[in-house]
């Protein structure tokens, strides 16, 4: 009995360090707009444009992309508005994967529905200069 128990928790805690509870898609190629700001990383799949309005939180996704010198190349340093977090628009494409949390959202406060990762870059071009919503 002793044995079976310690084995249940065993394997307990064994899966629970492997997986936050997310769901991982397949491998594929993304193409959007990415809206990258001060704690924020909005990507607006299949959009070819800046969208007019903020899009909701819940019907994008966050973009987690760690290749930080690339990134760096592409932002306008010293844009930042003490008024609104100053977006830069970002037409990306790119392969990575989509991550569902099940448990709760993805990004900066689990705001957006999943976290769509960059696994390799094709191409990211500014599509505007940097600016904020309604403000």
């Amino acid at each position: 009995m002793i044995l079976r128990l310690i084995s249940l928790i065993a394997v307990g805690l064994a899966l629970s360090s492997c997986s936050d509870g997310g769901f991982r898609g397949g491998t594929r190629q993304f193409s959007g707009v990415w809206l990258y700001a001060f704690e924020e990383s909005t990507f607006v799949e299949g959009a070819t444009e800046i969208p007019k309005e903020r899009p909701a939180y819940k019907e994008t996704d966050w973009l987690e992309w760690t290749d930080w010198p690339r990134l760096k190349d592409l932002t306008e340093d010293g844009r930042e508005n003490r008024d609104c977090r100053t977006i830069q628009p970002f037409l990306v494409k790119f392969v990575g994967y989509r991550t569902h949390h099940p448990l709760g959202g993805a990004g900066h406060l689990g705001l957006w529905r999943s976290e769509i990762t960059i696994e390799k870059p094709i191409s990211a071009k500014r599509i505007g200069s940097s600016f904020c919503y309604g403000g």
